[in-house]
């Protein structure tokens, strides 16, 4: 069987595979295909996002987060922002997360 290496959705479950097999590092580079391909893919972007977290990249992960929320607003999403701003110590952008001001968060880390 030929495999589609164009397939956004093939490149997500890629990463998730590694990622779920302690392969974080080696995950960022498929859920970024992933992305070159499909940009607007919110999953892949929010795997990124986790998989920033896991690598302790933290500020990476906040604007993937904050670009996730731009394009769709998600319950899941602000609460792993939300433990993302903590390890990352961002505690005073904590009450945006509370009252869901997300305008104050995209302008705080330069996302447009």
């Amino acid at each position: 069987a030929v495999v589609s290496t164009q397939s956004t959705g093939l490149w997500n479950r890629l990463g998730a595979t590694l990622a779920n097999s302690d392969r974080s590092s080696e995950s960022v580079h498929a859920y970024r295909r992933a992305l070159s391909l499909s940009p607007g893919y919110i999953r892949a972007r929010y795997n990124l996002g986790i998989a920033c977290l896991n690598l302790r990249a933290y500020r990476e992960g906040i604007e993937h987060f904050l670009t996730c929320l731009r394009q769709q607003e998600s319950e899941a999403v602000w609460q792993t922002l939300r433990l993302a701003l903590s390890l990352d110590q961002h505690y005073d952008k904590l009450i945006h997360i509370d009252t869901r001001a997300l305008q104050p968060l995209l302008n705080a880390f330069n996302i447009v």
